[in-house]
């Protein structure tokens, strides 16, 4: 995907962020490398195959948290290679702000 386009479909500035996320759903498990990230989602690599539309459970793992941030759907827009991008679509309230609060102070 090209930078434009994903600068248009984005809806929050992402942050360049290394820190480690687990997803699942009933059909798929495994873990990614998170290489930027915003309170709407991120941008990832894994070595499990995923597929545009693809929606799973995700945990992120933020450096210096003990308690992961937890997504309850997250939806795959792009795969290119081993990389792709998420939509964080919902999780509670209290999780997204404490994600946000975290990515303020990391900037």
């Amino acid at each position: 995907m090209n930078s434009e386009k994903e600068r248009k479909i984005r809806k929050a500035r992402r942050v360049d962020l290394r820190c480690s996320l687990g997803f699942r759903s009933d059909e798929i498990e495994g873990e990614a490398k998170v290489t930027n990230i915003s309170p709407a989602g991120c941008r990832a690599e894994s070595d499990v195959n995923l597929a545009d539309g693809l929606e799973f459970h995700v945990l992120v793992h933020l450096p210096d948290q003990s308690t992961p941030v937890k997504v309850e759907r997250a939806s795959v827009r792009w795969v290119s290679g081993n990389a792709f991008g998420l939509s964080f679509v919902l999780f509670l309230p209290s999780e997204r702000a404490r994600l946000r609060q975290y990515l303020e102070q990391s900037t």
